[in-house]
């Protein structure tokens, strides 16, 4: 059979998509932003891994794929025209197999169970292309079973027991039914990153990660009737926390608790320690758009009854605070540029005053959280300003260095802050290591879901 479009010369409108769903999973299939927003391409090659050529047309409201023609090449590459609308070529030539004056196309590959290349990753579905930014926004749409196949092993490693690999699949397949947060901006119901949930195609799939997902097929995680917001994280340090404590909302299934499991298995840099310098610290916060000087002091200003962190607070040379509490608590140390975070919520600062009463000044009552710009008046009569935090006080028994401090709450290191912790993510939900530990144990899926998920039913 001659290779080409079977009408190459067709030019073709057709209405695209102008309504989203409300659901974020329509008809079982899901649409996943591959390339959106800043990512967008300038041109979209795919290559069939296992097909025949492909189809072109678009996708219903139900995402039904509905064909308008087709070709036998196998590398094809899509570019928005300059005109408007979108067009195909052969890879690496300027042959047009298919042009249409619409700002979407939907390109289905053909053949059995066929797996396409995209970017390096292997993916089962079509795509659909919309001109977006002056370049091509991807999605790939792809049933519900074969998405949470793409999402498993990214999101835990293939290796781990079956039972932990299957709670893992009812979270992401929970996740994606419920979440629509791309849906109003960009047209499709989860994007592809950590943003959403890692999801690379079938690449990394293996026997057992592939046999956790069809031995839990279309099981979902519910609370009262109703989808649950399915969160995890790699692991809590040693408990769990509720949600309102982080992210300031009152959800009745996602209560902190302790973890007794974390603790019966190996975890890599399951306890760690970072160090901000003051100007690091000063820096950061700054940086992250922060009205706060230059950092002088930093402490846990209050744990929850679990022992995770509430808050934080930091202190400027001229004694304005800054508080933040929740998830902001740990991200406000986050910098990309100096390699640096706060992994977990389960965290100590040492280095800092830890929030006491500060140095004395005239009496009890009176002081400061730094002397740094302070005065002094010696006994002749002398007014003297003192810079730093050097200093010493002279008392009936002697000399004494202040970098301790007057006060309870005496002074901060001169070098910054040491924070020290266990765990790593957000501390909501699912752990994921705990899971783990739960699975060597001899616990189900089911049981891992609902020690860490209060009051939710899988069905």
């Amino acid at each position: 059979m001659k290779k080409g479009l079977v009408v190459l010369s067709l030019v073709v409108t057709f209405f695209a998509l102008s309504a989203v769903s409300a659901s974020a999973v329509t008809n079982d299939t899901v649409k996943v932003g591959l390339r959106y927003g800043s990512s967008v391409m300038s041109s979209a090659n795919l290559e069939n891994d296992d097909g025949r050529g492909y189809e072109f047309g678009y996708f219903e409201d139900d995402r039904t794929f509905v064909s308008l023609g087709e070709t036998d090449e196998t590398t094809i590459t899509m570019e928005p025209m300059s005109r408007g609308g979108i067009q195909v070529v052969i890879t690496g030539t300027d042959q047009v197999l298919w042009e249409t004056e619409e700002d979407t196309l939907a390109v289905m590959p053909q053949g059995r169970d066929p797996v396409t290349w995209f970017r390096g990753n292997r993916y089962r579905g079509g795509f659909e292309y919309t001109v977006s930014g002056g370049g091509l926004q991807v999605v790939n749409v792809v049933d519900l079973e074969d998405y949470v196949k793409g999402v498993l092993p990214y999101e835990m490693s293939g290796d781990w027991e079956l039972e932990a690999l299957k709670a893992q699949a009812v979270c992401a397949r929970t996740f994606a039914c419920l979440n629509t947060k791309h849906l109003s901006a960009y047209g499709f119901d989860v994007c592809s990153s950590t943003d959403c949930q890692v999801y690379n195609g079938v690449g990394n799939a293996t026997s057992a990660t592939d046999r956790a997902v069809e031995e839990t097929e279309g099981e979902c995680l519910y609370y009262d009737g109703e989808l649950a917001e399915a969160y995890y994280h790699s692991s809590d340090g040693g408990a769990t926390e509720d949600a309102e404590n982080v992210w300031g909302t009152d959800v009745p299934y996602l209560r902190g608790k302790k973890d007794p499991y974390e603790a019966q298995t190996s975890i890599p840099n399951y306890s760690w320690t970072v160090t901000y310098t003051w100007d690091e610290l000063t820096w950061v916060l700054q940086n992250s758009g922060y009205d706060i000087g230059n950092v002088v002091d930093a402490y846990v200003s209050e744990y929850t009854d679990l022992g995770n962190v509430y808050s934080v607070t930091f202190v400027d040379s001229r004694g304005n605070t800054l508080v933040r509490t929740g998830d902001d608590a740990r991200m406000a140390f986050y910098s990309t540029t100096l390699g640096k975070n706060v992994p977990s919520l389960r965290f100590t600062i040492t280095g800092g005053t830890g929030g006491g009463s500060g140095y004395a000044v005239n009496s009890a009552s009176g002081t400061l959280s730094t002397l740094n710009g302070a005065s002094v008046i010696s006994g002749s009569g002398t007014v003297s300003r003192l810079e730093g935090e050097e200093h010493a006080a002279i008392s009936s028994s002697g000399t004494s260095d202040l970098t301790g401090g007057s006060g309870s709450r005496g002074s901060a290191s001169r070098d910054g802050i040491t924070v020290t912790g266990t765990g790593n993510g957000h501390n909501v939900g699912m752990s994921q290591y705990g899971a783990k530990a739960m699975a060597e144990q001899g616990h189900d899926y089911i049981d891992i879901l609902e020690f860490y998920f209060t009051g939710i039913r899988v069905r």
